[in-house]
């Protein structure tokens, strides 16, 4: 079921695993970026989530100015709500310079102190089969 679509980004949600599946779709404004990450918010607290997949293959470079925003305030409105979250999937970027602009992100939260499990990948489908690995 699809929660949310823009032309940057799409929110599906797959009610049988529990899953949410996030798919950055090309470059966001900061406006689309604020918007799409409060998206994220209302997938979480609307729905009961166990994994949750983002994939960031075609996503691109995001602004300093939004990863600071993201790690001071929108990433302290989605820890408390991210606690029925077991594994969340990354699947990296296929632009180098998105791929930089995801480790400067990840550098500014604290990812070793999430609540839930987290690996990145490199490819969408290794992603999805540790997510699903027990249905399997």
């Amino acid at each position: 079921m699809i929660l949310y679509k823009s032309d940057c980004l799409e929110i599906q949600y797959h009610k049988e695993y529990k899953l949410i599946e996030t798919r950055w779709l090309q470059f966001a404004t900061s406006n689309e970026y604020r918007a799409g990450l409060n998206q994220y918010l209302e997938a979480v607290s609307r729905n009961e989530v166990r994994l949750w997949l983002g994939d960031y293959r075609l996503g691109k470079v995001v602004k300093l100015e939004d990863q600071e925003w993201a790690a001071k305030d929108w990433f302290t409105r989605f820890l408390p709500l991210s606690t029925g979250i077991e594994k969340m999937a990354r699947v990296q970027a296929q632009d180098i310079f998105s791929q930089i602009s995801s480790d400067g992100m990840k550098e500014k939260l604290d990812i070793d102190g999430l609540p839930f499990q987290f690996s990145e990948f490199k490819y969408y489908e290794s992603a999805k089969d540790w997510l699903l690995e027990e249905y399997r």
